[in-house]
């Protein structure tokens, strides 16, 4: 009798032990979501989070409606769910779907308290400003819960490795990232949003820091928008005047479309046509899916930091 009281509880213990051992947590940024199990079915409306969810062989099984491009592109098939967009997620349709965990984050950051009323939500924004501090920060929370480590340190090892690399390529060097929309160019410095480029490749930026300001765009057209037009020609000129030794540039016209116009948009410009490194082939044409749409993912990082390799190096 001793003995089956000793096995029962002995069981029972095993059983607790188990159930606690299949526990997972997910925490970031203050943020502590507790599962009973590893979610199985999952939502991801951020696609640097599916980035790094992909990388570590991880399968989402509804996603938003959006132009999928490079190791993401296979999330184009009709087999996976497609809810809502990038921006607005399908509440109607995760109430049937019933994911076991929800991520969104960036675009659709702003409808994650909606959401946690469907599903348990976990908001994996990425925070560009720390880029490779806060990819290994989010990557080690996901990696975790999935049992995932080895992997997920194996591939920021690589990550490290390239950007070692690029860095060797640019010591010392200056750049100016442009972001291009038809034929205008904006100038990206380190406080905006592409301006991580500077710290992530170890160039210094010609540019001084953005002045920040919540007030609208001005209507096109507007004395407000030609006052803003001449204030960034002169951002240009200032730039170029420094002679930047690389010019990166990112042409927004070309997500999810493929054309790219930039490169002789900006042959015509009347800043950037007489730029050193324009004369010195020394300009960069990022992918502009890569960069705009799926941003700082565990492979998508590994793959820009090639681009800006083959860039940088000796020609």
């Amino acid at each position: 009798m001793k003995f089956k009281t000793l096995l029962l509880a002995g069981l029972i213990g095993l059983g607790s032990s188990l159930a606690a051992q299949a526990q997972v947590n997910f925490q970031y940024q203050e943020q502590n979501i507790q599962l009973q199990h590893v979610p199985q079915k999952l939502a991801v409306y951020e696609l640097s989070a599916l980035d790094i969810l992909n990388a570590l062989g991880i399968q989402a099984q509804l996603v938003p409606a959006a132009s999928y491009a490079g190791k993401l592109s296979h999330y184009q098939q009709d087999k996976f769910t497609k809810a809502g967009s990038l921006f607005e997620p399908d509440l109607n349709l995760l109430k049937t779907a019933k994911p076991d965990l929800v991520i969104v984050g960036g675009r659709s950051a702003g409808k994650a308290a909606e959401v946690g009323k469907i599903a348990p939500t976990l908001n994996l924004s990425p925070d560009t400003e720390q880029y490779i501090a806060n990819l290994t920060e989010r990557t080690h929370v996901l990696a975790r819960a999935f049992d995932k480590e080895k992997l997920a340190t194996e591939k920021l090892g690589q990550i490290a490795e390239l950007q070692q690399q690029l860095k060797q390529q640019t010591e010392g060097k200056t750049a100016l990232m442009l972001f291009a929309v038809g034929d205008n160019f904006m100038p990206h410095a380190d406080n905006d949003r592409f301006g991580f480029v500077y710290e992530l490749a170890g160039l210094q930026s010609v540019l001084d820091p953005s002045e920040k300001s919540d007030a609208p765009h001005p209507a096109a057209g507007s004395p407000e928008a030609k006052q803003a037009a001449e204030l960034n020609l002169k951002r240009l000129q200032a730039a170029v005047a420094k002679q930047p030794d690389y010019i990166i540039v990112l042409d927004r016209g070309a997500v999810n479309t493929g054309k790219y116009t930039a490169q002789n948009n900006i042959r015509k410009h009347a800043a950037l046509k007489n730029a050193k490194a324009l004369k010195n082939n020394k300009v960069i044409y990022v992918d502009a899916d890569a960069w705009y749409l799926t941003g700082a993912g565990l492979d998508n990082t590994a793959f820009m930091l090639q681009e800006l390799i083959k860039g940088t190096q000796a020609k």
